[in-house]
């Protein structure tokens, strides 16, 4: 079986105040900020964000594995577009687990069971019905793990129990799921989880108290507070659901990327889940087990409640007087897919000049078929002319588009996200992430790459 080798996690920037949300419905709701994804965000372009740490020139990835339970794309495949952006080659086997908050265990399952190195990717855009708990408590964040041998966390004991309980329910087209009261669900939900933590305490031969961490992962708030509280490892300063939310599909993995991140070696950390049964493995660090260092979440950027509903899609602006997005033609797609889904320009070999997009001729010496691939979409760039288009259709005008001078050279011009328009300037450092451009009429969702401030410690 594989074992851990690296881990990385996403969480978007934009922060709402979970008050001033249910303050809008007239309801009580907790304290403190969820995050919320992007106008261009997604599950797929956040668990993008976070498995492209994980993946570098020496990669053996042989499976990739992609977990949601609000896939952005039906039939068709997210995992292959995942894989495909990342810079993961063609032979590597991409499959989709979705459609429940346990798929997120189910993929990390997956890519532990492969005799081979694998990824798996774990993220979640949590809707909830106007008002409810779900809406207020969710959070949008994404998690990746890199499975393989020589791990540096192995996976000493794992248990599952599997109860098809009627706790939460969405039908297809629901923007939210309905739950059963709260206080039956932990009376059911409890003893599950109880019982494969003890299962698997068991095979790993040790005690609660030999824990140094726990990661207890419940859609039940008082699910979880009970098994922590009868569990009695020490709680884990910095737990993102305390900063951010709950997020679903990604909530264990997100959790347990901030534990290692803090972890030293030769310590045992239990994870726990509870959903349509429940969930349990013993980790262990490996004596060459380095800390990371702990990585708190970051405050982010406010957003009032109602930016939060128009991004959601909950409310509509007045129609735009636009033609619609186009979508793009699949052949094309298919004839520049190293260009839209990699962000792989080329580079002349005859005089080093970059070309964005890839070229066959030459720009500056002419030279023909004389081109090899560059991947592009870890260089950083410099903004050196924008324009701030406020006719542009955008569900978050104005869109800023901006002319990049790629460290290294190369030359392109996108659009800019996660920026405010009266903020950007020329000299601006930025770093390209993959996103949502447009969705067509005909339910198309076009994705590519687009440029955002560069944080201060990044740069």
């Amino acid at each position: 079986m594989n074992g851990i080798v690296g881990w990385s996690s996403y969480v978007p920037r934009a922060r709402l105040d979970r008050s001033a949300l249910a303050s809008m419905f007239q309801v009580a709701g907790p304290r403190g900020l969820r995050s919320v994804a992007g106008p261009d965000e997604d599950a797929l372009t956040m668990a993008v964000e976070a498995a492209r740490p994980l993946v570098d020139a020496d990669s053996a990835v042989e499976s990739c594995w992609f977990a949601t339970s609000h896939a952005p794309m039906l039939d068709r495949g997210n995992a292959a577009v995942l894989s495909a952006a990342i810079g993961l080659p063609d032979h590597v086997g991409s499959y989709d687990t979705g459609g429940s908050i346990r798929s997120g265990v189910a993929a990390l399952r997956a890519a532990a069971s492969q005799t081979s190195p694998a990824i798996a990717a774990l993220s979640d855009v949590r809707f909830g019905r106007p008002g409810s708990d779900d809406e207020a408590s969710g959070a949008d964040a994404a998690a990746a793990f890199a499975f393989g041998p020589d791990p540096l966390v192995e996976i000493v004991a794992q248990s599952s129990v599997s109860s098809p309980v009627m706790d939460r329910w969405r039908a297809e087209g629901d923007i939210g799921s309905s739950t059963w009261d709260d206080r039956w669900t932990a009376e059911h939900q409890v003893p599950l989880v109880e019982r494969v933590i003890a299962d698997v305490l068991e095979q790993a031969g040790i005690a609660a108290t030999d824990l140094t961490a726990a990661v207890v992962s419940c859609p039940s708030a008082r699910a979880e507070a009970q098994l922590a509280k009868r569990l009695g490892a020490p709680a884990h300063e910095g737990d993102p659901r305390t900063a951010i939310g709950y997020s679903g599909t990604a909530d264990v993995g997100v959790r347990l990327a901030s534990v290692l991140d803090a972890a030293g070696p030769d310590q045992w950390i239990l994870v726990a889940t509870g959903a349509d049964g429940a969930d349990a493995m013993v980790l262990r660090t490996s004596s060459g087990f380095t800390a990371a260092g702990a990585s708190p979440v970051e405050d982010g950027t406010p957003i009032e409640p109602s930016t939060y509903l128009l991004w959601r899609g909950l409310i509509e602006r007045a129609a735009l007087r636009r033609p619609p997005a186009e979508a793009p033609a699949a052949p094309a797609v298919a004839r520049n897919e190293p260009w839209k889904l990699a962000f792989n320009g080329s580079t002349c070999t005859a005089c080093g000049t970059r070309h964005m997009p890839p070229q066959r001729v030459c720009l500056r010496c002419q030279a023909v078929d004389r081109m090899e691939p560059v991947a592009l979409r870890d260089t950083q760039a410099v903004v050196r002319t924008f324009t701030i288009d406020r006719l542009a259709a955008s569900i978050n005008p104005p869109v800023v588009v901006g002319v990049l001078d790629f460290d290294g050279g190369g030359r392109y011009r996108c659009q800019l996200t996660d920026v405010v328009a009266a903020d950007v300037a020329v000299g601006d450092r930025v770093e390209m992430v993959y996103r949502l451009v447009s969705e067509s009429p005909n339910g198309v969702r076009n994705y590519f790459w687009k440029a955002r401030p560069v944080s201060e410690e990044d740069s």
